[in-house]
């Protein structure tokens, strides 16, 4: 792939056939820094006089398409300057570890549960928007805390940012995680999204916010969620879920229900167990529960049931 380091941009305006009056601008993609010159006389198209290096270089001669061009050229500049991405692995045998624990901050978590794995593997995106490429090791150096670890019989995998109030830019650490499916995860989760599947053993969550999504879990499962939209579908084993705002779809849980929501609609269908509401407000939906239904606080919003093979119980 063809890679730039500088862009120059040439903007000329033709004073006669001979004479032509040029702006140069050239920007450093290393360092950020700009360069400002001025030529009285240069044929245009053409490059800066003295200038043997090759990287793009951008010519108009009309005085009244000035203006566009600049804003046309510099918006690209603008969007990407700076924005720049670092990509680790890490990786740690799972011999004698019975358990894992991902401690992460800003950015999105999937989980991909593998048979017959022996380690887990991580794939760490370090995305860091407002830096230039000479600032990268040193800003990876003072915040990025970044690391997958055995503690006792657990791998421990913390990815966050320290020295916070002294970041000088946005920044996310975005992780793919592979594990053994047959090993226990908790998530304590800041802010991005979550996708766990595949797992066959149990799954704890605590999140502050950000969407959640798991799917094929066997073994229970505990989601404690601040705000965010929860889906949760091929669950087998009881389910707890505690939530302080977003919406909730819960389909095919083969065990226990319990669910305690601030806000946000709720729909919950397919359940061979028992199903336990707490609501604040929103509508709540229920479909297909093969036994009993027990809503402590039903709060405020519509109420919708159907097909309880139980008793159903609603209590004000």
């Amino acid at each position: 792939m063809l890679a730039f380091h500088t862009i120059n941009i040439a903007i000329c305006h033709r004073l006669s056939e001979n004479n032509n009056i040029c702006w140069g601008l050239r920007w450093n993609m290393d360092d950020g820094s700009w360069i400002i010159r001025f030529f009285p006389q240069i044929d245009c198209p053409g490059k800066f006089p003295g200038d043997h290096s090759k990287p793009p270089v951008y010519c108009r001669e009309d005085k009244m398409r000035v203006r566009v061009v600049l804003v046309v050229l510099f918006l690209p500049v603008i969007a990407f300057a700076g924005s720049i991405e670092n990509t680790q692995q890490l990786e740690l045998s799972i011999k004698d570890i019975q358990s894992m624990h991902i401690i992460c901050g800003p950015g999105f978590l999937d989980v991909f549960g593998v048979e017959g794995a022996d380690r887990i593997k991580v794939t760490a995106a370090v995305r860091i928007s407002g830096i230039t490429r000479n600032m990268l090791q040193d800003f990876l150096d003072k915040h990025v805390l970044l690391s997958l670890k055995k503690r006792h019989r657990k791998a421990v995998l913390q990815s966050e940012f320290k020295n916070e109030t002294l970041m000088k830019a946005d920044a996310k650490i975005d992780l793919t995680v592979e594990v053994p499916k047959n090993l226990g995860v908790k998530i304590d989760d800041g802010t991005g999204s979550i996708f766990v599947t595949d797992l066959s053993t149990n799954l704890e969550i605590e999140d502050g916010s950000g969407s959640i999504e798991i799917r094929m879990i066997t073994g229970s499962a505990s989601v404690s969620d601040g705000s965010g939209k929860i889906e949760l579908t091929d669950i087998i084993g009881n389910l707890e879920v505690k939530d302080g705002s977003g919406n909730i779809n819960i389909d095919r849980v083969r065990g226990n229900v319990r669910v305690i929501d601030g806000s946000g609609s709720m729909t919950i269908k397919d359940i061979d167990g028992n199903l336990t509401i707490t609501d604040g407000s929103g509508s709540i939906e229920i479909n297909d529960v093969t036994q009993n239904v027990f809503i402590k606080e039903a709060g405020s919003g519509s109420l919708d049931i159907e097909g309880v093979k139980g008793k159903v119980t609603t209590r004000e």
